[in-house]
Protein backbone atom coordinates (compact mmCIF):
# COMPACT_ATOMS: atom_id res chain seq x y z
CA UNK A 1 0.00 0.00 0.00
CA UNK A 2 1.45 3.31 -1.12
CA UNK A 3 1.50 6.06 1.47
CA UNK A 4 0.94 9.98 1.07
CA UNK A 5 4.32 11.78 0.02
CA UNK A 6 4.40 14.32 2.74
CA UNK A 7 6.23 17.79 0.74
CA UNK A 8 7.72 19.33 4.05
CA UNK A 9 8.13 16.67 6.95
CA UNK A 10 6.63 13.44 8.03
CA UNK A 11 3.22 14.15 9.70
CA UNK A 12 1.28 12.15 11.59
CA UNK A 13 -1.71 11.73 10.63
CA UNK A 14 -3.61 11.10 13.77
CA UNK A 15 -2.98 14.31 15.63
CA UNK A 16 -3.76 17.09 12.63
CA UNK A 17 -4.97 19.91 13.24
CA UNK A 18 -6.48 22.40 10.92
CA UNK A 19 -7.86 25.66 12.11
CA UNK A 20 -10.05 27.60 9.65
CA UNK A 21 -12.05 30.53 10.90
CA UNK A 22 -15.01 28.70 12.00
CA UNK A 23 -14.19 25.59 12.30
CA UNK A 24 -10.96 23.06 13.34
CA UNK A 25 -10.48 19.95 11.95
CA UNK A 26 -9.25 17.44 14.18
CA UNK A 27 -8.12 13.35 13.45
CA UNK A 28 -10.52 11.36 14.19
CA UNK A 29 -10.68 9.85 17.21
CA UNK A 30 -13.08 7.31 19.68
CA UNK A 31 -14.28 10.48 21.59
CA UNK A 32 -16.66 10.88 18.72
CA UNK A 33 -18.05 7.76 18.40
CA UNK A 34 -21.29 8.73 19.78
CA UNK A 35 -21.36 12.12 17.59
CA UNK A 36 -21.05 10.37 14.47
CA UNK A 37 -23.65 7.19 15.37
CA UNK A 38 -26.72 9.63 16.37
CA UNK A 39 -25.55 12.46 13.58
CA UNK A 40 -25.19 10.11 10.54
CA UNK A 41 -28.54 9.29 9.42
CA UNK A 42 -30.17 7.89 7.20
CA UNK A 43 -31.11 11.48 6.02
CA UNK A 44 -27.21 12.67 5.83
CA UNK A 45 -26.68 9.57 3.79
CA UNK A 46 -28.77 10.08 0.82
CA UNK A 47 -26.39 10.70 -1.84
CA UNK A 48 -23.41 9.00 0.19
CA UNK A 49 -22.51 5.21 -0.56
CA UNK A 50 -22.04 3.92 3.11
CA UNK A 51 -25.66 3.32 5.53
CA UNK A 52 -26.17 4.17 8.80
CA UNK A 53 -24.91 2.53 11.65
CA UNK A 54 -27.06 0.29 13.57
CA UNK A 55 -25.41 0.01 16.37
CA UNK A 56 -22.40 2.12 18.01
CA UNK A 57 -19.86 -0.52 18.00
CA UNK A 58 -20.43 -0.10 14.37
CA UNK A 59 -19.21 3.32 14.69
CA UNK A 60 -16.22 2.37 16.65
CA UNK A 61 -15.33 -0.44 14.21
CA UNK A 62 -15.34 2.70 11.30
CA UNK A 63 -13.34 4.68 13.44
CA UNK A 64 -10.79 1.71 14.24
CA UNK A 65 -10.35 0.98 10.47
CA UNK A 66 -9.45 5.01 9.56
CA UNK A 67 -7.11 5.05 12.18
CA UNK A 68 -5.39 2.22 11.08
CA UNK A 69 -5.26 3.69 7.48
CA UNK A 70 -4.34 6.97 8.94
CA UNK A 71 -0.96 5.36 10.83
CA UNK A 72 -0.59 3.51 7.52
CA UNK A 73 -0.16 7.23 5.91
CA UNK A 74 -3.03 6.87 3.06
CA UNK A 75 -6.06 8.16 4.80
CA UNK A 76 -6.34 11.40 7.07
CA UNK A 77 -10.59 11.25 8.39
CA UNK A 78 -11.11 14.77 10.07
CA UNK A 79 -13.55 16.00 12.69
CA UNK A 80 -15.40 19.05 12.00
CA UNK A 81 -15.94 20.68 15.15
CA UNK A 82 -17.22 24.78 15.62
CA UNK A 83 -13.68 26.47 16.62
CA UNK A 84 -15.85 28.94 19.30
CA UNK A 85 -17.25 25.59 21.26
CA UNK A 86 -16.12 22.43 20.41
CA UNK A 87 -19.17 21.11 18.64
CA UNK A 88 -18.92 18.40 16.99
CA UNK A 89 -19.96 19.29 13.19
CA UNK A 90 -19.78 16.12 11.00
CA UNK A 91 -16.78 14.39 9.34
CA UNK A 92 -14.18 15.05 6.00
CA UNK A 93 -11.55 13.25 4.71
CA UNK A 94 -8.48 12.55 2.34
CA UNK A 95 -8.88 8.95 1.28
CA UNK A 96 -5.59 6.91 -0.97
CA UNK A 97 -6.29 3.81 -0.33
CA UNK A 98 -6.61 3.36 -5.15
CA UNK A 99 -3.99 5.92 -5.39
CA UNK A 100 -2.47 8.45 -3.05
CA UNK A 101 -1.62 10.35 -6.16
CA UNK A 102 -4.78 11.11 -6.68
CA UNK A 103 -6.59 10.60 -3.24
CA UNK A 104 -10.88 11.36 -2.84
CA UNK A 105 -12.27 13.60 -0.97
CA UNK A 106 -15.35 13.22 1.06
CA UNK A 107 -17.56 15.23 3.47
CA UNK A 108 -20.48 15.15 5.77
CA UNK A 109 -22.26 17.76 7.92
CA UNK A 110 -24.86 17.28 10.72
CA UNK A 111 -28.64 18.22 9.90
CA UNK A 112 -28.59 21.15 12.13
CA UNK A 113 -25.71 22.32 10.93
CA UNK A 114 -26.68 22.56 7.27
CA UNK A 115 -26.69 25.98 5.56
CA UNK A 116 -24.11 28.01 7.30
CA UNK A 117 -21.27 26.74 4.57
CA UNK A 118 -19.28 24.88 7.42
CA UNK A 119 -19.08 21.96 4.75
CA UNK A 120 -17.82 24.25 2.46
CA UNK A 121 -14.96 25.84 5.07
CA UNK A 122 -14.16 22.58 6.28
CA UNK A 123 -13.31 21.28 2.49
CA UNK A 124 -11.39 24.75 1.66
CA UNK A 125 -9.38 24.33 4.43
CA UNK A 126 -8.49 20.61 4.31
CA UNK A 127 -7.99 21.32 0.46
CA UNK A 128 -5.20 24.27 1.29
CA UNK A 129 -3.46 21.69 4.03
CA UNK A 130 -3.14 19.01 1.35
CA UNK A 131 -1.81 21.38 -1.22
CA UNK A 132 0.88 22.72 1.11
CA UNK A 133 1.34 18.85 2.66
CA UNK A 134 1.69 16.28 0.35
CA UNK A 135 2.71 15.75 -3.02
CA UNK A 136 -0.36 15.15 -5.62
CA UNK A 137 -1.75 15.43 -9.06
CA UNK A 138 -5.13 16.02 -8.73
CA UNK A 139 -8.12 15.53 -5.70
CA UNK A 140 -11.20 13.80 -6.96
CA UNK A 141 -14.44 14.55 -5.57
CA UNK A 142 -17.54 12.08 -6.40
CA UNK A 143 -21.40 13.68 -5.67
CA UNK A 144 -24.72 12.60 -6.94
CA UNK A 145 -25.79 14.89 -9.98
CA UNK A 146 -28.91 16.25 -7.56
CA UNK A 147 -27.23 17.05 -4.58
CA UNK A 148 -26.26 20.86 -6.10
CA UNK A 149 -25.06 22.58 -2.76
CA UNK A 150 -22.02 19.61 -2.71
CA UNK A 151 -21.83 20.02 -6.56
CA UNK A 152 -20.40 23.31 -5.94
CA UNK A 153 -17.60 22.55 -3.40
CA UNK A 154 -15.04 21.07 -6.18
CA UNK A 155 -16.52 23.57 -8.81
CA UNK A 156 -15.29 26.34 -6.78
CA UNK A 157 -11.94 24.89 -6.72
CA UNK A 158 -11.95 24.63 -10.49
CA UNK A 159 -12.49 20.98 -10.59
CA UNK A 160 -13.71 19.34 -13.64
CA UNK A 161 -15.92 16.35 -14.51
CA UNK A 162 -14.42 13.98 -15.80
CA UNK A 163 -15.89 10.69 -15.42
CA UNK A 164 -20.14 9.36 -14.86
CA UNK A 165 -20.96 6.37 -13.22
CA UNK A 166 -23.84 4.52 -11.39
CA UNK A 167 -23.49 3.65 -7.84
CA UNK A 168 -25.58 1.09 -5.88
CA UNK A 169 -25.08 2.24 -2.07
CA UNK A 170 -24.85 -0.26 1.05
CA UNK A 171 -28.32 0.86 1.97
CA UNK A 172 -29.39 -0.14 -1.39
CA UNK A 173 -30.22 3.42 -3.12
CA UNK A 174 -28.65 4.16 -6.45
CA UNK A 175 -26.08 7.25 -6.67
CA UNK A 176 -26.11 8.92 -10.33
CA UNK A 177 -22.36 10.27 -9.75
CA UNK A 178 -20.33 13.11 -11.01
CA UNK A 179 -16.82 12.59 -10.57
CA UNK A 180 -14.83 15.93 -10.92
CA UNK A 181 -10.98 16.45 -11.04
CA UNK A 182 -8.66 18.97 -9.04
CA UNK A 183 -5.49 20.07 -10.22
CA UNK A 184 -2.62 20.19 -7.64
CA UNK A 185 -1.47 23.53 -9.68
CA UNK A 186 -4.85 25.28 -9.07
CA UNK A 187 -4.91 24.52 -5.00
CA UNK A 188 -1.45 26.03 -5.30
CA UNK A 189 -1.67 29.06 -7.30
CA UNK A 190 -2.12 32.26 -5.66
CA UNK A 191 -5.83 33.00 -6.84
CA UNK A 192 -6.98 30.04 -4.70
CA UNK A 193 -5.51 31.57 -1.89
CA UNK A 194 -6.63 34.62 -2.49
CA UNK A 195 -9.57 33.25 -2.58
CA UNK A 196 -9.15 31.23 0.44
CA UNK A 197 -8.56 33.99 2.38
CA UNK A 198 -11.26 36.12 1.13
CA UNK A 199 -14.41 33.89 1.38
CA UNK A 200 -14.79 33.33 4.92
CA UNK A 201 -14.47 37.04 5.50
CA UNK A 202 -17.43 37.86 3.28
Amino acid sequence: MHKFEFISKSIDLTSVRIEGWRVTLLSIDESFGQSIFQEFTPEITRYMFPKPARRIEETLAFISQSLIGMRAGWNLVLAITKASSGEFLGCCGLHGKDSTRSPELGIWVKKNAHGYLYGREAITNLVKWTAENINFDFLVYPVDKANIPSRKIPESFGGIIYKEKIVKTMSGGILDEVIYTIPAESLRSKQFLINHQNFFKD
